[in-house]
C-alpha cells in the first residue's frame, strides 16, 4: 500500500532539492521526467500541448531523488 505524504513532508522535499540543485539540474530534471521539453514546452505527459524528449519517463515514474523510493 503507497503512503499518502502530508502538504508539510511535500513542501520540504520540494524545498531540499531546491536548495541543492543548479537551476540547469532543474532543467535537466524536468526534461527527463517528462514535465517540459528542451523548448520549455510542458508535454503531452502532464497536460500540455508537446511532446516528450524521447525516454522521458512521466513524473510518478521517476525514480525518487534518494534511490530508495523514499
Amino acid at each position: 500500500m503507497s503512503r499518502q505524504y502530508t502538504y508539510e513532508e511535500v513542501r520540504k522535499a520540494l524545498q531540499e532539492s531546491i536548495d541543492s540543485m543548479t537551476p540547469r539540474e532543474h532543467f535537466e530534471r524536468m526534461v527527463q521526467t517528462g514535465i517540459i521539453n528542451r523548448k520549455g514546452e510542458v508535454t503531452k505527459l502532464v497536460g500540455g500541448d508537446a511532446e516528450p524528449e524521447p525516454g522521458a519517463r512521466r513524473p510518478d515514474d521517476a525514480v525518487p531523488v534518494n534511490g530508495h523510493g523514499e
